[in-house]
């Protein structure tokens, strides 16, 4: 017998907030699950921990691979699933008792393809909750939002399996900015039925874990920007899709702006491919400047940033 849902957890040098995580999914008040964590080369207890869990409850499988990345950590736990359905919990996160219950009795309800619900997000100025309502059951539709305005992370979305391994979709080996985010526009694309509850089920704690890779872009080598681009362009084929696509373009040269010193070289020639969708996207007229000063080696413009920031 399959279980109906298949949870994910990756974990890298989680330690501290390993336990919590998965204890937050054995402690569901839905019992027809089977839990997979995957442990992408750990060096500090996160392999005793994941251990120690799979030892003592038959739903729970660790994974132990030498570190390879998100990505392809993300597609080993993919490879092992045998549920009905599919959703990751990052492992410095956790979920509501209800969570696992409430979005498979959704898809089931409405036979849905993915089921979105509303995440709170745990930072250091206090506790949000954010809406993740898609503005149509077509997951076509659903595309273009994810461009805008839509949380691109798989743990607020519970997929149908079928979904991705029919359709052969996999994460792009070597991408870990916006892997996920790469992930569900596939499958968007793809066509299907969306579903969402409205409710906040999923907490994404953006202080505890330094290791997260949300916690770390300036880290990531700038190719990767690129690499997400050429992932996500060809399934972008209408005219809403392609200015989304350049809006999402002109906020990652902009984000580069902050990047170190010893960047500025790969971030200007990122600049230079992609200066057409800078120019065609919807962000004001100022920030477009500013961008194209500060990459055609006006780099002074950057000492101006804290009044530019608060002015515009």
């Amino acid at each position: 017998m399959h279980p109906a849902v298949s949870v994910i957890v990756v974990a890298y040098n989680a330690e501290s907030t390993l336990a919590r995580c998965l204890d937050s999914i054995v402690g569901q008040s839905f019992s027809d699950f089977e839990l997979i964590i995957v442990d992408d080369g750990s060096t500090d207890g996160t392999k005793a921990f994941a251990d120690s869990y799979s030892s003592s409850d038959s739903r729970i499988e660790t994974i132990h691979q030498t570190n390879s990345g998100v990505a392809a950590a993300r597609q080993k736990g993919l490879d092992s699933v045998t549920g009905s359905y599919s959703i990751f919990i990052d492992s410095d996160d956790w979920i509501e008792p209800d969570m696992l219950s409430i979005m498979y009795s959704k898809a089931v309800e409405e036979s849905s393809d993915l089921v979105f619900c509303d995440y709170i997000e745990e930072n250091g100025l206090g506790t949000y909750y954010r809406k993740q309502e898609p503005k149509s059951k077509s997951s076509r539709d659903v595309l273009s939002q994810m461009l805008v305005d839509l949380h691109g992370s798989l743990c607020t979305k519970l997929i149908r399996t079928s979904l991705y391994k029919n359709s052969g979709v996999r994460f792009v080996e070597g991408l870990n900015y916006c892997e996920d985010d790469c992930f569900v526009i596939r499958l968007l694309s793809l066509g299907g039925r969306v579903s969402y509850v409205n409710q906040g089920l999923y907490h994404y704690d953006k202080n505890s874990n330094e290791n997260s890779i949300s916690n770390r872009w300036a880290y990531r080598p700038v190719p990767e920007y690129a690499l997400f681009i050429e992932s996500i362009a060809p399934y972008l084929d209408t005219p809403e899709l392609k200015k989304n696509l350049n809006n999402r373009i002109a906020g990652i040269i902009k984000k580069l702006t902050y990047a170190p010193k010893d960047r500025y070289k790969e971030c200007r020639t990122f600049y230079r491919k992609h200066k057409k969708a800078l120019i065609l996207s919807d962000i004001p007229l100022s920030k477009k400047m500013f961008c194209i000063l500060y990459f055609n080696g006006l780099r002074f413009v950057s000492g101006l940033r804290e009044s530019y920031q608060s002015n515009h």
